[in-house]
């Protein structure tokens, strides 16, 4: 009897102990409920709720005491439609829809936009007793930014214009509708003259605001004509117009752009010189159009600026000097006259986190040419391939002898991803000269993607498989940046500086958020690259930017020069003698403008 008393006594201890643990587990599972911040809903077979959090609730705009277990879907989203936060389509249409969600036996997933503005994503999952559950998250300012981020992926930041990506697509699609029609349409290429003078004189602040207005006169001018932004001073007009149209028109932007400025008070002296190419004559294809107009501008500008010229074949004055430049840069190579600078990279804090290789060239006559300026004639020859592989070569090396925790980022060039052996040379420098893969991190631009983007993605793939990383580079500025964030998994974003520079607009800091908080999102460090001021810094700073790389942190110079950093003086400056590419003429150099880091390395 005593024994069958303590198991009865023993029995119900157990009961009670399986019991509060059970209410401890419903207890810790509520509060994880309410403390997700999606909202979370459970519905049985009846379609009538189980269970939900606030915050279900509170995505929709309704109070969370008028969701109650019990109420039907249907009498829920009664609720929804009677403060807005529902479809377009009718009550008993989204009713309708809903059943044939339920009604599938694999997860669904979909965004809806309702009629507030808000859009919501929903992940829906049928449940064994014939319910579901479903999860609701707000994702607007996320659409926003994604939307904001690829509409300037075809904007100019400071003037609101098309940029270069925009123009090619337009300029594509006129291509192919004029040679369906056999009719004529007109390509300008200007810039504005001296305005170079304005920027010294008055600041940029100033060339900012002349070029806005040259850009709202332009607009006025060429009514019905597409204008773009390409960078800088430089504007481009495509017009369904003949060569007779084209002249006038020619003339009367001219005419309106000659007419001087008031800024802040100040007269400011405007012109503009500009360059025509008509479809079919001079040219049948983009880059010889937009080329052949160019060449036409600048032998406008060489007759004394403030004047229009038509493209004549006898303007490939600029073609034999890029042919003499890409003749100088072969023997650059073999004379090594091509140098490497390192810009530091700082994380928000200030500490130095790694350097980027750029690339400069001290021709012996012509002084420092820009990369913007050889980088293209490289690439458009077989050199760049050489290049590439001794920039990289090269800072590998350099950085193998620096603390472990400095990284270098290099640059890798369309033309590199072509050639068809980058994983396998990588591999190669990496073994050669002992650098561990993850202090290596290589920066691709969109345009490695754009040209064959399954090629690229596995290149990238085997790349990473490596143990190096990948970085976004000039993000925003090519054709589809979120696209390619979703095809592959970047390490890095870097935020083009042409945004960090105009900062002090709405519309560049609004972006600049949004990349950071994108990249917050998806788990990925953000770096502003150009950064030029302590008040850009101050903004990243307050933006809670990752990293910076910029003249606050330090300008291009020769590695011996950040010898604090990266090791004891005496030995930085044995490895800077023993370096074959280095002389002492080229390290005059190190000054160049960080708006011209542009190119491989």
């Amino acid at each position: 009897m005593t024994e069958e008393l303590l198991a009865r006594v023993k029995g119900r201890l157990d009961l009670q102990q399986a019991q509060k643990q059970l209410d401890q587990r419903n207890m810790q599972f509520a509060t994880t409920l309410e403390n997700i911040g999606q909202g979370v809903c459970f519905f049985d077979a009846d379609q009538r709720l189980i269970l939900s959090n606030r915050r279900y609730a509170e995505v929709y705009g309704l109070p969370p005491e008028m969701i109650k277990p019990g109420m039907t879907l249907s009498e829920i989203t009664e609720l929804r439609y009677a403060v807005g936060a529902c479809p377009v389509v009718p009550h008993d249409e989204y009713l309708a829809w809903c059943d044939a969600i339920n009604s599938k036996s694999s997860p669904q997933d979909w965004s809806m936009e309702l009629k507030s503005g808000k859009v919501i994503r929903v992940h829906h999952e049928r449940t064994s007793d014939g319910g579901w559950v479903s999860t609701h998250e707000d994702i607007t300012e996320h659409r926003n930014a994604e939307r904001q981020i690829a509409r300037l992926a075809l904007h100019d930041p400071l003037t609101d214009l098309p940029n270069r990506a925009a123009l090619k697509q337009k300029l594509d699609t006129l291509l192919e509708q004029h040679q369906k029609q056999g009719t004529q349409f007109a390509v300008l290429c200007l810039d504005l003259d001296r305005f170079k003078e304005v920027n010294d004189l008055f600041g940029h602040h100033v060339g900012d605001q002349v070029l806005c207005l040259a850009a709202k006169r332009l607009c006025a001018t060429a009514v019905g004509a597409f204008v773009a932004r390409l960078g800088g001073d430089e504007f481009m007009v495509l017009a369904e117009a003949d060569a007779s149209y084209a002249a006038q028109l020619a003339d009367l932007i001219i005419t309106i752009l000659s007419e001087d400025a008031e800024i802040e008070g100040t007269r400011i002296r405007m012109g503009t010189s500009l360059g025509v190419a008509i479809f079919p004559a001079d040219g049948d294809n983009a880059a010889e159009l937009m080329g052949n107009a160019d060449a036409a501008l600048y032998r406008a500008k060489a007759d004394g600026r403030g004047t229009a010229r038509f493209f004549e074949p006898q303007m490939d004055k600029w073609l034999r000097e890029r042919r003499a430049l890409q003749r100088d840069l072969q023997a650059a190579i073999s004379q090594q006259q091509l140098s490497i600078v390192y810009q530091p990279q700082a994380d928000i804090g200030g500490d130095v986190i790694g350097f980027e290789a750029l690339l400069r060239w001290n021709h012996p006559t012509r002084g420092n040419i820009p990369p913007s300026v050889f980088i293209p004639i490289a690439e458009e020859s077989s050199l760049m391939i050489e290049i590439g592989e001794w920039v990289l070569r090269e800072a590998c090396r350099e950085a193998a002898a620096w603390p472990r925790k400095l990284s270098v980022a290099v640059n890798l060039s369309p033309v590199q991803f072509k050639h068809g052996d980058l994983d396998r040379l990588v591999k190669s420098v990496l073994i050669e000269t002992g650098l561990e893969p993850e202090r290596l991190e290589l920066e691709i631009t969109e345009s490695v993607l754009i040209d064959d983007l399954e090629r690229a993605i596995s290149t990238l793939g085997h790349l990473k498989a490596l143990g190096v990383r990948i970085a976004m580079d000039d993000f925003g500025t090519g054709y589809s940046s979120l696209s390619y964030l979703q095809s592959f998994p970047f390490d890095k974003i870097k935020i083009d500086q042409s945004f960090v520079r105009n900062i002090g607009l709405s519309q560049s800091s609004a972006i600049i958020r949004a990349v950071i908080g994108l990249g917050r999102g998806l788990d990925l460090p953000i770096i502003a690259e150009g950064v030029e001021s302590t008040d850009q810094l101050a903004f990243l700073t307050r933006e809670s930017c990752d990293q910076v790389q910029g003249y606050p942190v330090g300008r291009p110079r020769p590695i011996s020069d950040y010898a604090k950093y990266v090791g004891r003086a005496e030995d930085v400056e044995q490895l800077a003698r023993v370096r074959p590419a280095i002389s002492a003429r080229q390290e005059q150099s190190h000054g160049a403008d960080s708006r011209q880091n542009s190119g491989i390395g």
